[in-house]
């Protein structure tokens, strides 16, 4: 049994699920893998947040929504604030993973009007593509030409492609435990690949390093100690880009350490938010049942 109460699409407002009351904790999904990925941060309603994990265009509960198979990054972001606004949400804390970290960043930049307390990304770079001065891109150095090989892949045989990519999760040297693995494989089977094709093209089109050098938000970083796609150079490379970025390494994960060691990535996100002077407010944004 999900851990969520689920929200279907309405109209242009993508899906959602959440749990607990409180200060919110608005959870941004990586590239493929819905809302669900954060079932084990569920359990942070018990510590007096709100959790709200939407799905973004292409992606479960938002999987048909109107326009999603052209889906790019601003897109992602106007939905994140539309249901910021429509849940009366304040303060809110967003936490993005992967994709959902350029989204989150997306949002910060895009949407000054949206009251954010912090942003904080997992195991992301604020750039994919590699370059001259940034040889911090997917693995190291990742080109335009394998941008669009991927690209088509996806579009072309997703279901062959998933497993792959599945793999790239986990911790180097380590196997998912398999519940992790359903939950993956599960999310994967519930994604358009046409929208999947979009975002991915439009995630390696983005440099959000300019928006993390000017950020006047609390900025967290929580990596992979064994991430197959990012390594340490990459966030002390964040970091160099705003020295106030409070950093955290989870060890024994991969690029998804809030799906293998969920307790010890709520335990880090709670300190370094902490650490951040941000706190969770048992009094703050209850649900608005009225704006449902």
């Amino acid at each position: 049994m999900s851990p969520f109460a689920e929200f279907p699409a309405q109209g242009v407002l993508p899906g959602w699920r959440e749990a607990g009351a409180g200060r919110p904790l608005l959870c941004l999904h990586g590239w493929s893998i819905p809302g669900t990925a954060f079932s084990g941060q569920a359990a942070l309603a018990r510590r007096g947040w709100r959790v709200i994990a939407p799905d973004h265009a292409g992606h479960g509960l938002s999987r048909s929504l109107p326009g999603a198979a052209r889906a790019d990054i601003g897109r992602l972001a106007a939905d994140a604030a539309a249901l910021i606004a429509h849940l009366g949400l304040d303060d809110v804390v967003v936490v993005g993973w992967s994709l959902g970290a350029t989204t989150a960043w997306r949002l910060m930049q895009d949407h000054p009007e949206v009251p954010l307390a912090a942003v904080a990304a997992i195991d992301m770079t604020p750039r994919l593509l590699s370059a001259p001065d940034w040889p911090h891109g997917l693995r190291g150095g990742y080109s335009a030409d394998q941008v669009e090989q991927m690209a088509v892949r996806v579009r072309q045989d997703w279901p062959g492609l998933a497993p792959a990519v599945a793999a790239d999760l986990w911790a180097a040297g380590s196997a998912p435990s398999p519940a992790a693995a359903e939950l993956v494989a599960h999310g994967q089977q519930h994604c358009d690949p046409l929208a999947l094709s979009s975002l991915w093209r439009d995630m390696a089109a983005q440099d959000l390093r300019q928006a993390l050098r000017h950020a006047r938000l609390p900025l967290l970083l929580l990596h992979g100690e064994r991430s197959r796609l990012y390594g340490p150079a990459m966030a002390a490379a964040v970091g160099t880009l705003n020295p106030a970025t409070l950093q955290c390494s989870i060890a024994a994960t991969g690029h998804s350490p809030h799906l293998e060691r969920p307790a010890a990535f709520n335990a880090a996100l709670l300190a370094l938010l902490d650490r951040a002077g941000v706190r969770f407010s048992r009094a703050a944004s209850a649900p608005q049942e009225s704006r449902r």
